[in-house]
């Protein structure tokens, strides 16, 4: 049974349906595990997640009003951090919008270079808030929201451009469940990609549901990705989808073959989907 057929019982209709989804099929399975620099290695359950999830979108309500209509520009690498980031925006009803990054076709994903940045934006959630794109954002009255990527990184630390707000150190603190004051309307905007065309709320689960279809996805799918913001349908959303988890690899550019094979069982994955393509 193919993992879209396996989805017939239960179609969630939007993201905040399908986290719910995932906590009330069993709280404690893992469904994102992460690796990153230095052998870091983060695995959250549903309930870890979801509160996760939670914390943030509280603050993105609480600090920028977020709600249907707001944009906020996620500027993150493959972290487990940037997979919570997306699902709150969208938990909000917000729509992410994403910065034209150009990356080369042979360098690893780390290898940023920007292009032209998006405007009108209420917040810029980025890894490097003092950068050309993250100022820009800032000049035109966005938020600065810095986020720390060492694994369990409690505060940005050195480093926090004056007006920016730290991220790991104000969601802490935040309220563990989020009922959105405003739920979004299907077609409110969900996912504004350089190049693309904008995703809406209605979209997400259906595109999900589509490349979980292409990808072969069975109920249960343990997908092996690097995937960044840009591919957070196929490399993340899919898999949620049908069922399944995420193991999400900061670079497996770094990986050779046989360090990609040992991850696989270690890891008991049945897709792979990486630079954008299913392997």
């Amino acid at each position: 049974m193919s993992g879209t057929a396996g989805q017939a019982a239960h179609r969630p209709a939007d993201v905040p349906d399908l986290l719910r989804a995932m906590l009330l099929s069993d709280p404690t399975r893992p469904r994102l595990t992460w690796y990153g620099p230095g052998d870091e290695r983060v695995e959250l359950s549903a309930k870890v997640l979801d509160n996760w999830v939670a914390k943030t979108a509280n603050l993105l309500v609480e600090e920028v009003d977020a709600g249907p209509g707001s944009r906020i520009g996620i500027d993150l690498p493959a972290h487990w951090r940037a997979a919570v980031w997306l699902l709150a925006t969208w938990s909000t009803g917000a729509c992410v919008v994403l910065p034209d990054i150009r990356e080369p076709e042979d360098p690893p994903p780390g290898d940023r270079t920007e292009g032209e940045d998006p405007t009108g934006l209420d917040a810029w959630v980025s890894d490097r808030p003092d950068s050309p794109a993250a100022r820009s954002a800032a000049a035109d009255g966005a938020l600065l929201l810095a986020v720390a990527l060492p694994a369990l990184a409690t505060s940005f630390g050195p480093g926090l451009p004056g007006g920016a707000l730290d991220a790991a150190a104000e969601g802490r603190g935040r309220g563990d469940i989020f009922l959105p004051p405003v739920r979004a309307v299907p077609s409110d905007p969900a996912l504004v990609r350089p190049g693309r065309d904008t995703l809406t709320h209605a979209d997400l689960m259906p595109a999900a549901a589509a490349a979980a279809g292409r990808m072969g996805l069975e109920p249960g799918a343990r997908v092996l990705t690097d995937a960044p913001a840009y591919h957070a349908v196929s490399g993340l959303l899919a898999a949620w989808w049908s069922g399944g988890s995420v193991v999400l690899h900061h670079d497996t550019f770094q990986l050779d073959a046989d360090q990609r094979a040992r991850l696989i069982e270690a890891e008991r994955v049945t897709a792979t989907f990486v630079r954008g393509q299913l392997l």
